[in-house]
């Protein structure tokens, strides 16, 4: 496995693992690029909720 596969599984390790955090678990079967988005979003509106 080259380093740059590596850090991608990290990456989206971590993508998910915040995603769990904030009680999205349809993970199964997305992208990473979606995934991104989804985390994205979510945050967004954890910030205009404030």
């Amino acid at each position: 496995m080259k380093p740059v596969d590596v850090q991608h599984k990290r990456m989206e390790a971590h993508v998910i693992e915040q995603l769990k955090k904030h009680g999205y678990t349809d993970i199964e079967g997305k992208t990473f690029r979606e995934l991104k988005t989804k985390l994205a979003t979510i945050r967004a509106m954890k910030g205009v909720d404030r």
